[in-house]
């Protein structure tokens, strides 16, 4: 039940924060661009507690660790 609460008031808090952040944009030029990336943040905020339960943040981090050290291995090759 906490996680859940948590999750309501971090989802509250960005939304907020995306309301203010769209309110400081000079021009609505950019505000669909701002949209599109606040709403890529919203979606893995709202994965991290889905991913902690399952206990698949740590693999995913692994996976992710693992092959950065390959892309870096083939650049020095």
């Amino acid at each position: 039940m906490r996680e859940i609460l948590n999750m309501v008031r971090y989802v509250a808090v960005f939304y907020l924060l995306e309301q203010m952040v769209l309110n400081l944009l000079p021009g609505k030029s950019y505000e669909k661009y701002v949209r599109f990336y606040l709403g890529l943040l919203l979606v893995l905020l709202l994965l991290q507690p889905i991913l902690q339960i399952f206990h698949l943040a740590e693999g995913l981090d692994a996976r992710a660790f693992v092959q950065e050290l390959e892309q870096s291995a083939e650049v020095l090759r």
